[in-house]
């Protein structure tokens, strides 16, 4: 199978389930979560760069790591300011799939038939409006989960700008200062809300050892990402991306089949009919491709 089809699923399973393990302890607070999963990020990409060779302190893949700061910030912000975790998390993900496929078609002119993907983009869109909740309010309320989605959607673009431009830094490579970019904007902003707040977040062992993993996790599910949307592969940036964000999809799937959400008829046809639309939207984007 084609190396951007195997990133893909490898990624859409990695990032369903990273933090699955986490419901157990819904009182856990998401930047303690945010914390202890950067110290995993940060140890996995170390070992990989001290193993391989590659250790560097690139200035492109650290401040591509902060950008992923400044997503996964606004995120956690609308999941208190937005009052709903699941409808932050479908928003976000529809900006991030809007901003990545423009992306890919109009800033690294990569081909996609519009008679396909535009189509796909709709279904992505309206698939994930019918998971959003009915209440979510209007685009000036939830801007918060909006901008987080825009980051998530491009916190890529400046490698791969300074990719075509002739930077040598390979995806194994970028992964470094990208994960120390990561590390330290995380602990610098957790840092400053502590302070501020004048308190200290709860770090009980389980859930912070659990959360330690799933960084290591996460880092796997970025090497398949960065399989996905290779330029020389088969799906690319405009199309590799957007497909990668079916995680919630693995996620939502781990809800119903092991916690037990979703739990009336009516919450799971609707569940089930976006899930369709969703599919149906990935289906057509690939085949963009062809």
């Amino acid at each position: 199978m084609e190396s951007s089809y195997i990133g893909a699923l490898m990624s859409i399973f990695i990032f369903g389930t990273y933090m699955t393990p986490l419901k157990k302890w819904p009182k856990f607070s998401s930047w303690a979560f945010l914390s202890m999963m950067t110290w995993g990020v940060l140890i996995s990409a170390l070992v990989v760069a001290f193993v391989t060779g590659t250790f560097n302190l690139s200035p492109v893949g650290f401040f591509c790591g902060l950008w992923w700061v400044i997503g996964g910030t606004f995120c956690f912000w609308a999941v208190k300011a937005e009052a709903d975790l699941a409808g932050a998390g479908v928003r976000s993900m529809g900006m991030s799939i809007l901003a990545s496929f423009l992306s890919g078609v109009l800033l690294f002119h990569e081909k996609s038939s519009f008679a396909l993907s535009i189509p796909a983009i709709i279904c992505f869109m309206v698939g994930l409006s019918r998971l959003s909740p009915s209440h979510g309010g209007s685009i000036f309320k939830n801007w918060r989960s909006f901008l987080g989605g825009f980051a998530f959607g491009t916190y890529l673009i400046p490698f791969k700008l300074a990719t075509a431009a002739g930077l040598e830094l390979t995806d194994v490579e970028f992964m470094c200062p990208f994960s120390i970019g990561i590390f330290f904007g995380s602990q610098l902003l957790i840092g400053i809300l502590q302070i501020r707040r004048h308190k200290f977040y709860w770090y009980p062992l389980a859930p912070s050892v659990v959360s330690v993993i799933a960084g290591f996790l996460w880092m796997a599910g970025m090497h398949g990402c960065f399989w996905a949307i290779d330029p020389e592969g088969a799906l690319g940036y405009a199309v590799g991306y957007p497909l990668t964000q079916l995680n919630l999809l693995v996620n939502l799937g781990w809800g119903v089949f092991v916690f037990g959400e979703y739990k009336t008829a009516k919450e799971r046809v609707k569940l089930l009919l976006a899930t369709f639309i969703i599919l149906a939207g990935a289906v057509l984007l690939t085949l963009s491709k062809g």
